[in-house]
């Protein structure tokens, strides 16, 4: 569809800043602030009908700001409107060199990315309430093992300089801890049920040898269900674990390496499902022996393993059969 407005919106906790886009100079564009709720959400389409602008043939653009930003999201989507959200380091890097920061420039310099990557633009689409369920529930999880982890490393570290007393208190909250992650797994696993598409992919994704509740929920989470990244190597570039190049020339020639810019989420929970699938899938064990026979380094073949995991992964759902062992001994 073609546009003929372009809005950039900068989020914040309370307020939005809006900015209409001035075709002609950017530095003319017009500005309104207003409240980061409903009643403000309201203001901004009034302010945009006031400056003549049709709704139907405008794209709002806006940063990633986490939970910020899902409000304004859910209001745009009942309203039928055309929205993107890009990444604040996507839109930084693009501005080229820049002083001082405020949220009407933000607002200003959003709707000029708006407008020059306008061929580009993806439109955003918020994930199924299932999905967001497990995004609530598998972060609750992480705090929780976190604060589990915390007291285990006590208990290991300092145990013996401890009173009795402290020592109890920590095994209990160790013990309300891990029964906590078991409810709230068990939750996990009712969300997934009653959704049908979703359980479908869970139960096909968990089919492959290493890839648990944890990994198979991220999986169906950051790929939007396997609508949103539905090819093995885009979600391996996004999770940190497609290597690149880095030279130039005859002069720079570099490791090939993976990049920081990734879901370190991902990356973490994928060198977990790494490990055990070595220690429990005979084909990788037999992979990971021979490539350090080869004399090559442990992260680069854990590395090449995580991306066989993957590609396992998208491979049995697009084929919609789960995981069979090709080797059974090894």
């Amino acid at each position: 569809m073609k546009f003929k407005w372009y809005v950039g919106i900068d989020i914040s906790k309370k307020t939005l800043d809006v900015s209409l886009y001035d075709q002609t100079d950017f530095k003319k564009s017009k500005h309104f602030k207003t409240e980061n709720n409903r009643n403000g959400f309201g203001l901004v389409l009034k302010w945009l009908k006031n400056c003549g602008v049709q709704a139907g043939f405008t794209i709002f653009c806006m940063e990633h700001t986490g939970i910020y930003g899902v409000d304004l999201s859910a209001f745009m989507e009942d309203e039928q409107l055309f929205y993107s959200m890009v990444s604040p380091l996507q839109i930084k890097r693009s501005l080229g060199l820049t002083r001082g920061k405020n949220d009407k420039v933000d607002s200003i310099q959003i709707a000029r990315y708006c407008y020059l990557h306008r061929k580009d633009l993806k439109l955003s689409k918020l994930p199924s309430r299932t999905i967001q369920k497990l995004r609530d529930l598998l972060n609750e999880r992480e705090r929780v093992v976190k604060m589990r982890t915390s007291d285990k490393q006590f208990l290991k570290e300092f145990s013996a300089k401890s009173n009795i007393s402290t020592k109890r208190r920590v095994k209990q909250r160790i013990s309300i801890f891990t029964n906590d992650i078991k409810l709230i797994e068990n939750e996990i696993e009712e969300v997934i049920k009653s959704d049908p598409d979703v359980n479908v992919n869970y139960n096909l994704t968990k089919s492959v040898t290493g890839i648990g509740l944890v990994n198979a929920v991220i999986f169906i989470i950051y790929s939007n269900n396997f609508g949103g990244i539905t090819d093995a190597r885009k979600y391996a570039c996004y999770g940190g674990v497609a290597p690149f190049e880095n030279t130039s020339g005859t002069s720079v020639k570099g490791k090939t390496r993976v990049s920081y810019l990734a879901n370190k989420r991902i990356k973490v929970n994928l060198s977990n499902a790494a490990r055990s699938a070595i220690q429990n899938d005979a084909e990788l064990r037999l992979y990971y022996n021979r490539k350090a026979i080869e004399g090559k380094e442990h992260g680069v073949i854990m590395n090449a393993v995580k991306f066989k995991l993957i590609a396992r992964v998208f491979a049995v759902v697009n084929r919609k059969t789960p995981f069979v062992k090709m080797r059974q001994a090894g």
